[in-house]
């Protein structure tokens, strides 16, 4: 664990306080306006001056250093999941169906000590700072808008940093890499389209879920035959349906599925391999087939000269190198812009029993981690020139 100074042990009860008051009021999507109202309204106790709404619920902040060479962002996520709380916790959801499940409360809650911590000390910053607090990563992505915005720019953005609360790290420890840390996502549709007829009557009709289950087995040939082995993909189907009836052939299906790989120019080879089966099932069998791509996330890759510089503030006792995951994260967005760096924090202590993944209705961690999260951010404005 990080060594904490006096200045992030003094903010650990309202740290707290704003998790439990986050946690306790989880909001979706880009409709998180109770949150952003609870962080303007400790913003501005806070003092802050410079505070711009962006993207309907999205929020800015700058705090203009005395030197001013460089800016300094740091970025945390404001929505939750539709996902029903399990967790029995005193502070929980409040609202039936919804849930901090991804650890999202408890980065608010650090960006939100961070600030007070800065509130304090502007007076002695030399860098700038930016603090975004964005919505929508779990959806669409609330980084693209933002970015389109503006948030980069007035002062111009030099290196952005994030991180995620990660209960696969042990408690305390600070994970991350050089490079491709994350994958690339893109939520892809696929809807095939025949004619219905009766099931008596095979040869007047063209079935669909013939003609998808010979396409879901072409498709696994992409991965295995079609790419590099030593390139990470995946294809998911997740989802499947078509049909209305048992006697009758399928008019249409559609297959719901996502990709990842850590590398765009796989990705739009995997893109294109699917498109060229669907053109073979057109010509066999008379198909129609529509391609929607529809949420992409481009992967995450860690500056080397930033990540390097991180890493080098960490002794060998707080610090992880990890294996890139093929879960993705919109902060990626901001890497295509800027340097960034994504690190991740261990919350997992099996003794506690706060072994359950991100996502679960029982996800849970030790508070105290977030006085880490804290410090972290502090070195890095502090320790890196």
């Amino acid at each position: 664990m990080l060594i904490l100074d006096g200045d992030v042990q003094k903010l650990e009860e309202s740290v707290i306080s704003h998790r439990r008051w986050l946690h306790q009021y989880p909001e979706i999507g880009f409709d998180v306006y109770g949150t952003k109202d609870y962080i303007l309204k400790k913003l501005n106790e806070y003092g802050f001056e410079e505070i711009k709404i962006l993207s309907k619920t999205g929020i800015k902040v700058v705090i203009r250093g005395k030197v001013g060479k460089r800016t300094l962002a740091f970025r945390a996520d404001m929505d939750a999941l539709a996902i029903e709380e399990k967790t029995g916790l005193d502070f929980a959801s409040r609202r039936k169906g919804v849930m901090h499940a991804c650890g999202h409360d408890g980065h608010m809650a650090i960006l939100l000590g961070l600030a007070k911590w800065l509130s304090q000390n502007k007076d002695t910053l030399e860098d700038n700072i930016v603090l975004i607090f964005q919505p929508d990563e779990e959806n669409e992505g609330g980084a693209l808008p933002m970015i389109k915005e503006g948030l980069l720019e007035d002062p111009k953005v030099d290196a952005i940093f994030g991180l995620h609360i990660l209960p696969d790290l042990p408690e305390g420890m600070i994970g991350t890499k050089v490079g491709p840390l994350m994958a690339q996502t893109s939520e892809v549709n696929i809807e095939i389209v025949g004619k219905s007829a009766h099931g008596a009557m095979p040869h007047n009709g063209i079935d669909t879920i013939v003609v998808a289950s010979q396409f879901i087995t072409a498709l696994q040939s992409i991965i295995s035959r079609g790419i590099d082995p030593t390139e990470n993909a995946i294809i998911t189907i997740g989802r499947i349906y078509g049909g209305d009836t048992r006697n009758i052939l399928a008019e249409s299906v559609m297959m719901e599925c996502t990709i990842r790989t850590f590398s765009d120019k796989i990705y739009h080879r995997i893109r294109q391999k699917i498109l060229d089966l669907l053109d073979g099932l057109k010509k066999s069998h008379g198909v129609e087939t529509k391609f929607h791509e529809g949420v992409y996330y481009p992967p995450v890759i860690n500056d080397v000269v930033w990540t390097k510089k991180v890493i080098e503030i960490l002794n060998p006792e707080q610090y992880i190198e990890v294996n890139p995951l093929m879960i993705a994260e919109d902060f990626s967005n901001y890497q295509k812009i800027v340097p960034g760096v994504f690190l991740f924090l261990g919350s997992g202590n099996d003794k506690k029993g706060l072994v359950h993944p991100l996502h679960s209705s029982l996800f849970n961690f030790d508070e105290k981690i977030l006085l880490q999260g804290i410090q972290l951010y502090k070195n890095i404005i502090n320790r890196i020139r």
